[in-house]
């Protein structure tokens, strides 16, 4: 084979190497092994959570009519600050929560789920104290111990407050019922929601003359995301309107279809035959005597039964039976 370079071209070569006058590529040494380190998807995605506009119209709506609401049941001015929105993991949630704090469950029947009202100690007993008339404004120590009767009839006024506002809030964008399920002190008892599930989390900072304190409102994202068509856009004054004259006219129209209404004295099978020997004067006896009721069919469905009678010299049948 015929050499490629000469001795002198080779020598040549190997004096610029060894005097550094050509750039050689260095060997790299082998990458040093790395420790994979575990990835929390479900943390990744809960700030991915998307935005639904209608709740920040919702919450809006609730801290105005529950400022009014509690200013007149205290007798005394309240103002109710609403802070932003956000999704976090319930387990984080629930280590933010100090002690001593009231955690109320209520049922959203319609809705097929439930929110948890949060209130902070110092909101119930600002109530407690200004309802029996104090000015001075204290928080005992309730650590280990559940709260008394009278505190707890404060707090389901409270809730009884918040979910009448809750109710109107919701109206525009969907109707809820809310219904007062329970209390508990502790809220590793609150074992329907999974530590690991995203929640939605709306807080109100409440000021009762130099008082400060809060109420918190959680709500699971996966009961937001059932209704989502409804949280995704914001209503505005102008819709509603025009959605309460849309369906003003639509019910109107409704009413006004005609539908078909038949009082069915009797029913006869006969064969082709013997209908085809009738004429003027025969007589079918039909499947039922003159004393039973009568069946009123609405679109060919029987709908009541009634009975045969004369209404101002008409014919009439008196509805006696609703048939479901």
């Amino acid at each position: 084979m015929e050499q490629v370079l000469s001795q002198e071209e080779i020598d040549a070569l190997l004096h610029g190497i060894s005097e550094g006058e050509i750039e050689t590529r260095k060997v790299e040494a082998p990458e040093e092994h790395k420790e994979a380190k575990s990835f929390d998807y479900i943390r990744y995605t809960r700030g991915k959570k998307e935005r639904l506009p209608a709740l920040d119209f919702i919450y809006d709506r609730f801290s105005k009519s529950f400022r009014s609401a509690l200013s007149l049941f205290m007798e005394k001015e309240v103002e109710v600050d609403l802070q932003p929105f956000q999704y976090v993991g319930y387990e984080d949630f629930i280590k933010t929560l100090p002690l001593p704090t009231n955690m109320n469950i209520v049922v959203t029947e319609n809705l097929k789920g439930f929110y948890i009202v949060i209130f902070d100690a110092k909101m119930i007993f600002s109530v407690l104290e200004t309802v029996f008339g104090s000015t001075n404004i204290s928080v005992p120590k309730i650590v280990g111990r559940e709260f008394t009767k009278i505190e707890f009839n404060v707090i389901k006024k409270l809730i009884d407050l918040v979910s009448a506002e809750m109710e109107k809030a919701w109206a525009p964008v969907y109707e809820i019922r809310c219904k007062y399920s329970r209390s508990e002190i502790n809220p590793n008892y609150i074992t329907m929601v999974a530590p690991e599930e995203t929640v939605g989390i709306t807080e109100f900072n409440i000021e009762i003359g130099d008082m400060t304190s809060w109420v918190k409102i959680c709500m699971p994202y996966g009961i937001l995301e059932s209704i989502k068509g409804y949280l995704i856009a914001t209503p505005s004054r102008e819709d509603m309107e025009m959605r309460e004259k849309w369906f003003g006219r639509l019910k109107a129209r409704v009413l006004d279809v005609p539908i078909d209404v038949r009082a069915v004295l009797g029913r006869k099978k006969m064969p082709l035959e013997e209908f085809l020997k009738m004429s003027d004067g025969s007589v079918i006896a039909v499947d039922r005597y003159i004393s039973d009721p009568v069946d009123i069919e609405i679109q060919q469905n029987t709908k009541f039964r009634g009975k045969m009678g004369i209404f101002k010299g008409n014919k009439a049948i008196r509805v006696e039976e609703s048939i479901n």
